[in-house]
């Protein structure tokens, strides 16, 4: 319906256009000559000069060399196109005319018997106009796009004074608990991107990570269940895209914003400044919480002489803060030439402590201990990235794309652990430092065979470098003894790969289909144990999507691919932490990556007010990493992970949104899913789902409420279940200073008084139930303020992107 009304718009400015220029000769309205018959043409494409997107069905008119005589019009096409056919020799100027955009020209435009291609034509919006507009509509909240579902975080109140963990709670298909891990339709396989690059943040732990990104920085979500084969080794899940907020408006713009809370607080700014060719974005943030957590742990092993039961209990807090730098400058030497260089940095410091008193009746062990314990996390990211694209002709592009990231991780803890008299028997005091790095290189290049196939084609280099020195002081007092420890590591993964993209439209049908080949290098040196490790393989990575309109407002989608999903540094790390008398957790150097196919049929539909999104989908992996416990050692459990085996899992998802009534809104997601694990001697199988649900209410003079709540069921493991969970909250918002500012207010949990993200394990040998609860009950004020000319241009121009999405990330 936008469309028509544009064309028609468009349709309407061109007569009007026909008919001042005859007025202008003859003083009677008339159409422009009609155009002499000729051999040459005169093709390019219409752009907005703030957003770089199409300009849809503006006028283009076609005037004879310095003269105001008409030749021909015409309007641009859904892509911004337009051509002039049977033109003959000479030279002509080009006009170029849309509401809301200065008009522009082209003189000297020179046609032989050749086509001529003026190429990307950059429009400039009327500011001065646009100024004076009250924009009164909103984008929805949830967005059903041809390749993507799109969250738009901005338009949820209830974000709040929040993380980047906290907006993904709501995003549809995804569920994420208490301490930040993310699972997308089920699976933890997912791999998450700032502004479509890779992030040194996203390193070490996903958990952690998001932590770092202040809510009030983040723009939209984007899942993508089936990535083409231009995307690294496309992740087993699909792939999560956080958008920062940027303005791309001409001088200077941003907004700036505070949130105190009792367990979070932050403080956000965004500045954009935009003059002619160069743009310029800064982003700071920076936060700080604060969350009391409870612990339990209950095991009965099963032993000859009677089962040996253990029962631990405790508390503890865990706290942090630190901050984010984003940099970025763009600038447009030409319409065909495009460069842009982005810097961001990432640092902060997490902490935590917590006492534990354990006991147990196992043999030659203590009946009683009373640990403590404190650590200290601190991360430092860096990230670089420079891309360049050169534009043939429209559809015509090469982009050459490099990056390079680092991240310094620095872990401390200390433990003391004591017997029932109170006597310190043991002391431990550890360090770890341990560095990532990435070396990027990437070439992309789109080449249109005709207007409705593509062919896309492109080479990329990953080189990975990273290292841990773990060092161990422990001591026993009571003994005056000492028994330093070390474990190191050095790790190098090498990542070469080309793919090709092939896309067509056919009516009704959308085709895409492609392959990528990936060949890596491994080699891994761990001192510690004089281990070496060394493999060389190769993928090939096939995808192909189809796609039909059934009537103007249904789609039926069916896709299908294989991928290939790389254990990280997380997984593989073997430093050991014991901050637990009774459980020690370690990674695992030898892990192989999971091979993976997925198949998805999916259906959308909009009506009115209303859009609906079904998917039915089912994945096969090979070699499925699954944290385990590889049994109990003298009364500590062994955790890892492993290749596991097999994993089979097929689902319904479903999400929709619709406008009950105009001041209501409601937004909801459902996944109900079967999985099947077997390896290591042991098969689990069972039923899970998720839902989440969020609904607006527009009271009226600036004032709106909002609620956000969802459930998770239990989730089957390998060796037993994860426990099932809940969180809700709400939030009230009155916009200020004619709305550019705004107050809210908003309150997590204020019913349950802890979340616990427990679960149980069953073995043949030993059963296990761990409780893992967060008090996470809170309340939230936020204000924030914005300056410049807050919505006067579009959306900035849609810039390649590095994306390094072939690592599976740390739970």
């Amino acid at each position: 319906m936008k469309k028509r009304a544009l064309f028609l718009l468009g349709l309407l400015c061109l007569c009007l256009n026909c008919t001042v220029t005859g007025w202008a000769q003859n003083a009677v309205p008339s159409l422009p000559n009609a155009p002499a018959k000729g051999t040459g043409k005169i093709s390019g494409v219409l752009v907005d000069s703030v957003s770089g997107k199409p300009v849809e069905y503006a006028t283009v008119a076609l005037l004879r060399k310095d003269s105001n005589v008409s030749v021909d019009g015409t309007l641009t096409d859904d892509r911004g196109r337009f051509t002039f056919s049977k033109v003959p020799a000479g030279v002509y100027q080009l006009t170029f005319s849309f509401i809301g955009y200065q008009a522009k020209s082209i003189h000297g435009v020179s046609v032989t018997e050749k086509e001529v291609e003026v190429g990307r034509v950059a429009l400039s919006p009327a500011v001065n106009k646009l100024q004076e507009v009250t924009v009164v509509g909103q984008k929805p909240l949830v967005e059903d796009k041809v390749d993507r579902l799109v969250y738009n975080a901005d338009q949820d109140i209830t974000n709040t004074g929040g993380n980047a963990a906290d907006v993904l709670k709501k995003v549809p298909s995804l569920s994420v608990d208490v301490d930040g891990n993310v699972q997308l339709r089920g699976s933890a396989n997912v791999r998450v991107l700032i502004n479509n690059k890779a992030s040194t943040i996203m390193a070490t732990s996903l958990a952690d990570a998001l932590k770092q990104i202040p809510a009030e920085m983040i723009k939209s979500v984007e899942v993508i269940t089936s990535p083409s084969a231009k995307y690294d080794a496309e992740g087993t899940a699909g792939i999560i895209n956080i958008i920062t907020k940027k303005n791309a408006v001409p001088g200077l713009n941003g907004s700036a914003g505070f949130t105190v809370g009792t367990q979070n607080s932050s403080a956000f700014t965004n500045l954009s400044a935009r003059r002619g060719k160069m743009g310029l974005n800064l982003n700071l943030g920076s936060f700080k919480y604060s969350v009391p957590k409870g612990y339990g742990m209950y095991r009965r092993e099963v032993a000859e002489g009677g089962d040996i039961i253990t029962l631990q209990t405790g508390d503890g807090r865990v706290h942090g803060g630190g901050g984010s730098f984003q940099l970025g400058l763009d600038y447009d030497l030409d319409s065909l030439n495009l460069f842009s260089v982005g810097l961001q940095m990432n640092t902060g410091r997490y902490q935590g402590s917590s006492a534990q008193e354990t006991t147990t009746d196992q043999p030659g062990a203590l009946p009683y201990i009373r640990n403590t314990s404190d650590f200290q996390f601190i991360p430092l990211g860096t990230d670089v990235n420079l891309d360049y694209t050169h534009i043939f002709k429209p559809q015509q592009e090469l982009t050459l794309l490099a990056q390079f990231s680092q991240s310094n991780h620095d872990n401390f803890v200390n433990q003391d652990r004591f017997n029932s008299e109170d006597q310190l028997f043991y002391l431990q005091r550890n360090t770890n430092q341990n560095s990532n790095r990435e070396f990027t290189f990437q070439a992309d290049y789109a080449h249109p065979l005709t207007d409705k196939a593509t062919l896309e084609t492109g080479l990329k280099t990953i080189l990975r470098r990273a290292d841990s020195d773990a060092q161990y002081d422990i001591r026993y007092p009571l003994e005056n003894q000492a028994a330093p420890e070390e474990n190191m590591f050095q790790y190098q993964q090498d990542v070469v790969a080309g793919y090709l993209s092939y896309g067509l439209t056919m009516g009704k049908y959308n085709l895409k289909a492609g392959t990528r080949y990936e060949q890596t290098r491994i080699k891994g040196d761990f001192t510690s144990t004089n281990t070496f490790l060394e493999e060389t393989y190769g993928n090939l990575i096939p995808n192909g999507t189809l796609s039909r309109t059934l009537k103007e407002n249904h789609t039926l989608k069916a896709s299908y691919t294989q991928r290939i999903q790389r254990p990280h540094i997380f997984l593989l790390n073997p430093y050991r932490d014991n901050r637990d008398p009774k459980s020690v957790f370690f990674g695992n150097p030898r892990l192989d990556p999971e091979l993976t196919h997925l198949y998805e049929l999916g259906y959308s539909t909009f009506f009115k007010t209303s859009s609906v999104t079904t998917a039915l989908y089912l994945r096969k992996i090979d070699n499925a990493i699954q944290q385990v416990t590889l049994g109990i050692d003298q009364g500590v459990a062994q955790n890892t992970f492993e290749n596991a085996g097999k994993l089979l899992s097929y689902g319904l998802n479903v999400s929709g949104s619709t406008k009950l009534v105009p001041a209501l809104s409601l937004n909801g997601n459902l996944n109900v899913y079967y999985n099947r694990l077997q390896g290591l001697g042991t098969q689990n199988t069972g039923w899970q789902y998720n839902l989440n649900v969020t609904t607006g209410y527009e009271l009226g003079k600036g004032l709106s409420t909002q609620f956000t709540g969802g459930f998770n069921s239990p989730r089957v493991t390998l060796q037993g279940r994860a426990l099932s969970w809940q969180y809700y909250n709400f939030a009230v918002k009155k916009e200020l200073f004619n709305k550019k500012g705004s107050v809210s207010v908003g309150v997590n949990n204020p019913f349950t008084r802890s979340i616990n993200y427990g679960t149980e394990t069953r073995t043949a040998t030993f059963t296990q139930t761990n409780e893992n609860r967060n008090f996470n009950r809170s309340v939230r004020l936020r204000f924030d303020y914005k300056f410049g000319q807050q919505g006067a241009g579009k959306s900035a121009r849609k810039k390649k992107a590095i994306r390094n999405d072939d690592v599976k990330q740390g739970e």
